[in-house]
């Protein structure tokens, strides 16, 4: 298909003015918003995670919380509706602004704060597996039509976040040192009162316990081999108690040693051996014999006396004097007989407290699982209590860094300071973009009203639907006066393109709502942004 530039050409003269009307619109639009939409100036502060300054093996923080986390937990309370109105309002942030806040809800100006203000963290990641992190970095920037109030506005949103790291830190460090705490507290309270029910089943469980069996058993031996050592010696007292018994009573004497008389029965003998030697070679009135007769008598009746009073009888009642060997025939079995009673005495002591032992053994398994149950619980309320002291100590070791900001802290590496230029509006790509969107529109609206023009007006357009030859075309000639009318009415709209509209514009945004107003929310929601 051949084109036939020179017609085409002609058209697009033809429809000139539909073109040059529409280009004069759009680029009056763009150059109007692009000399009177306000510059707007952007604070930006850059802030530094910073590492613990003490190494963690040495005194590591309570505080476990990852500086990314810990960035957006800071940066949601930084978008919170009361702390965006407080700093528009600490800052006077509307009050001082040239033409936004007239008329503005409180509702429109958290919204626009939040779409001016802007947190950006980097790092805290590597990229390469196995590599530490990086440095974690928040960038804070926020818009505002002029540099001193965008400048303060970031600065202040600095102080805030570095107030709220320092709040969020210690406030988690002291709970959590205030929950060890009452830890420690209940545990004790615990272990106080477990050691005090071990210490009364002690008291009350006594001997009788697994710890004491063995000495239980080898008492309970002893108690045994005691019972038959004095049953032995009973038997043995009972025999020798027989054969005196039977000596007395066949021969009227009894075997008498001198570890088995009383030094008076002893004395006794001897005067009684001296009376019968005397009595062989003296006659019975000799003196000396008579001396001992008398001596023999005296202690004969002091023997009786004895002999009676270890009998029960009593002393000097005029009873008949009894002879020495049946005095100590009866000092000899009293003596057996204490000593038989004594014995068995021993032997009466010896089964009660074996009674006693085989109770304490028969009650040591039942109390042996109830101590070792209330051994158990103490031994478990204490590695509790011990765990909880040492947490205890870490606790107040981190709380301690916290407070001293020896922990992991941001640190401001830049504060915003009022910029000089203004990030936007972009007023060449702007004034470009009218003058480009004219064109492109207009030359549009050319070709569309082509398009749409179905008459015919070339000899082609004749043979191609008719099937005629013409001889010659005459074009249709306008009077001068048609002329005039026609460049007449195309000066007025290229006027009223290129002088009225921009000036429409510009009252509007001085006495009605300022443009950036109107536009902005309009070209964020398709994504397009006047920002340089």
């Amino acid at each position: 298909m051949n084109l036939d530039f020179k017609y085409y050409f002609s058209v697009f003269l033809r429809r000139s003015p539909y073109f040059v009307l529409v280009a004069a619109l759009f680029a009056s639009v763009g150059l109007t918003l692009a000399m009177i939409l306000p510059p707007e100036f952007e604070g930006r502060a850059t802030l530094l995670v910073e590492s613990p300054q003490i190494p963690a093996n040495l005194a590591s923080s309570t505080v476990t919380t990852q500086a990314p986390e810990q960035l957006q937990i800071i940066q949601q309370r930084m978008m919170t509706r009361d702390n965006l109105l407080d700093i528009a309002n600490q800052l006077k942030v509307y009050e001082r602004s040239k033409k936004k806040g007239e008329g503005m809800s409180v509702a429109d100006k958290i919204d626009d704060m939040r779409s001016r203000t802007q947190f950006t963290t980097t790092g805290g990641t590597s990229k390469v597996r196995g590599a530490p992190p990086n440095a974690t970095v928040l960038s804070i920037t926020f818009d505002a039509d002029s540099p001193i109030v965008a400048a303060e506005v970031t600065n202040e949103f600095v102080t805030r976040v570095l107030q709220q790291n320092v709040q969020i830190r210690t406030e988690q460090a002291g709970d959590t040192l205030e929950f060890f705490k009452q830890e420690v507290a209940r545990l004790g309270t615990e272990l106080d009162s477990q050691s005090a029910r071990l210490l009364e089943f002690q008291n009350q469980a006594g001997i009788a316990v697994p710890a004491n069996l063995t000495f239980l058993q080898g008492q309970l031996t002893g108690l045994d081999n005691l019972i038959t050592s004095r049953r032995q010696q009973i038997q043995s007292l009972q025999d020798q108690k027989q054969r005196i018994t039977d000596l007395y009573n066949a021969t009227g004497g009894v075997q008498t040693t001198g570890q088995q008389l009383t030094p008076l029965q002893q004395q006794l003998n001897t005067i009684e051996q001296q009376y019968n030697n005397a009595k062989l070679i003296y006659s019975d009135q000799n003196p000396k014999l008579l001396i001992l007769e008398s001596q023999y008598k005296q202690l004969q009746k002091q023997v009786a006396d004895q002999m009676a009073a270890n009998s029960g009888l009593p002393t000097g009642s005029g009873s008949a004097p009894i002879s020495q060997q049946q005095a100590m025939y009866e000092s000899q079995i009293a003596a057996l007989d204490s000593q038989i009673a004594g014995l068995q005495q021993e032997i009466d002591n010896a089964k009660a407290k074996m009674d006693e032992v085989n109770a304490d053994i028969s009650k040591v398994a039942e109390n042996g699982a109830t101590l070792t149950k209330l051994q158990r619980d103490i031994t478990a309320v204490q590695n509790q209590y011990n765990n909880a002291v040492s947490r205890l100590s870490a606790a107040d070791t981190g709380e301690r860094i916290e407070l001293l900001a020896k922990g992991q802290r941001i640190s401001v590496i830049e504060q915003a300071t009022p910029p000089q230029d203004p990030i936007k509006p972009d007023r060449l790509m702007i004034a470009g973009a009218g003058i480009g969107g004219g064109f492109a529109a207009g030359l549009a609206l050319v070709v569309l009203l082509e398009l749409l023009n179905r008459s015919i007006r070339r000899p082609v357009e004749l043979t191609n639907r008719l099937g005629i030859t013409p001889i010659a075309v005459l074009p249709y000639i306008r009077t001068d006066r048609e002329l005039f009318m026609r460049k007449m009415v195309y000066l007025g709209a290229v006027a009223v393109f290129v002088i009225g509209i921009p000036v429409s514009l510009y009252a509007v945004h001085t006495f009605v709502t300022p443009l950036d107003v109107l536009i902005e929310p309009a070209l964020n929601k398709i994504g397009f942004s006047v920002t340089g």
